[in-house]
């Protein structure tokens, strides 16, 4: 069975809602910055949370509809690192 990484609707996202999510070792979270229109998706490697650990990536993507493929698209990529 293969594992996929979830990112939630723009639905979740519109609205302010942050989301972590992993992928084995592999962790991102997703920050909805909605006053500036915005979506900040940091990732790092390992066991430990974002607050302790190192940022390897870290992109933005505009708020607006299909952001969440985009953002999945973007975090499959990273993940193959």
């Amino acid at each position: 069975m293969k594992r996929e990484i979830y990112v939630p609707a723009y639905e979740y996202l519109k609205f302010g809602n942050i989301f972590s999510g992993s992928l084995g070792d592999f962790n991102f979270k997703i920050f909805p910055m909605v006053e500036e229109k915005k979506v900040k998706v940091a990732v790092w490697m390992g066991e430990f949370c974002f607050e302790k650990s190192e940022i390897i990536f870290c992109e933005y993507f505009i708020l607006e509809g299909g952001v969440s493929l985009k953002i999945k698209n973007w975090l499959e990529e990273k993940v193959k690192w």
